[in-house]
């Protein structure tokens, strides 16, 4: 099968070798059929990656439908498992232990005094501080259009995050969250992308707002556990370029996993809480307040708010504990651990005014373009074998690195 269409009564000549019980039929390996399981199969390369590549982005039956209207091909839907789950295999995250030499890697990467952090201690030091921080926040960030300058220094920033695909139940555990059966299993993403920074550290600007390299985004996926996934990522970052980073940012929702996966793997890394992520907390604080207005806690809020976007957390905890009372005191308490565990991944103030993304977007859309747009339609469930090929194919379409010439 081609993407010309079906090629028919073709005489294909059998070699055998009666030693080795082994079958050639050497037209096969010259128009590189697709192997699937070790063998050749019907399809030429370009046809399997096209299928693939259907499979990848639509449901199958939409994939079949559309093979058949554009080629008259008739498929399968097992067939075309099959193909896509032949063409993952180059773009699966590696299964192979980690490098031996990863650490050592990871220590020469931005050996020297990180030039991000050295511009955050020099404001953070300046008598002009406050207006500093004010004016990057209501008036934008200073920096360089990117236009007219060139690009001397990189930062590449790593996320991460987790979602649900919903399985077949013979896979699923039978202890889920809510104490019944699950429902789902969880897939990561990771991911890395860069921001340009000009000679003097500021960030490159596109329309006076900070430009992040789009054609840089890398993506990764499994539905390994934490474990695995650490040493995937440790792969995936080297194979792109991190050690060649002069700074590192990994920016997460502040889940634990994620913090400890950023201390064991990059250890010189800016650590950021996504800022969104820090409001919906603050917003589930603050409502568990006791306001007889509505008015006074909306008020309440934007001073929180504020204090927030400026990074002053230690104001925001004392602005909050004195609003507690005897019966919720413990119960603020506990919220309010969040902020101060993060306290230094939640400088906002001095992040914006250094010209650093403070949002974990990139990988909150990831994780719907790449998992939930495709594996989470309605009905759908899943093998995790099925699930981590499209994720795998997912993520090399939208990486820029699918390409049939490697079929």
């Amino acid at each position: 099968m081609t993407t010309l269409g079906m090629v028919e009564d073709v005489e294909r000549i059998l070699y055998r070798d009666e030693i080795d019980s082994f079958n050639v039929y050497p037209l096969d390996e010259k128009i590189e059929l697709l192997k699937i399981d070790g063998r050749n199969s019907r399809y030429t390369g370009n046809f399997a990656y096209l299928a693939a590549e259907y499979y990848a982005r639509m449901p199958e039956r939409d994939a079949l439908d559309l093979l058949n209207k554009t080629l008259k091909i008739e498929l399968e839907q097992n067939s075309l498992t099959n193909i896509g789950a032949a063409v993952a295999q180059p773009y699966l995250p590696t299964q192979q232990g980690e490098p031996e030499n990863w650490e050592e890697i990871m220590q020469s990467a931005t050996n020297e005094q990180n030039f991000i952090e050295k511009r955050i201690q020099e404001i953070d030091a300046s008598p002009n501080r406050d207006s500093i921080i004010l004016k990057a926040l209501e008036e934008g960030v200073e920096g360089t259009e990117r236009k007219r300058t060139q690009t001397d220094q990189i930062v590449t920033y790593v996320e991460a995050d987790g979602t649900g695909v919903s399985g077949v139940p013979r896979e699923l555990s039978n202890q889920g969250k809510n104490g019944g059966p699950a429902k789902t299993f969880e897939t990561k993403i990771g991911l890395m992308f860069n921001q340009s920074f000009d000679s003097e550290g500021l960030p490159l600007l596109d329309n006076d707002r900070i430009y992040r390299e789009t054609n840089s985004t890398q993506y990764m996926g499994t539905i390994e556990k934490v474990a695995k996934f650490t040493i995937q990522l440790i792969v995936f970052a080297i194979m792109y370029g991190i050690n060649c980073a002069n700074q590192i940012v990994f920016l997460s929702d502040g889940a634990l996993w994620l913090e400890n996966l950023r201390v064991r793997l990059f250890p010189k890394s800016i650590g950021i809480v996504d800022l969104f992520h820090a409001r919906e907390h603050l917003h589930k604080l603050v409502y568990s307040l006791r306001f007889h207005r509505k008015r006074t806690r909306e008020q309440f809020y934007d001073e929180c708010s504020h204090l927030l976007d400026l990074g002053d957390i230690d104001s925001l905890v004392a602005h909050i504990s004195q609003k507690t009372t005897d019966s919720n005191k413990d119960e603020i308490d506990k919220q309010l651990r969040y902020f101060k565990d993060n306290k230094e991944k939640m400088r906002y103030g001095l992040f914006r005014a250094a010209g650093l993304f403070i949002g974990s977007g990139v990988v909150e859309s990831a994780c719907k373009t790449i998992v939930e747009n495709r594996l989470n339609g309605s009905g759908m469930r899943w093998t995790k074998n099925n699930a981590a090929n499209v994720i795998a194919l997912r993520c090399a379409i939208y990486s820029g690195r699918y390409n049939s010439a490697a079929a």
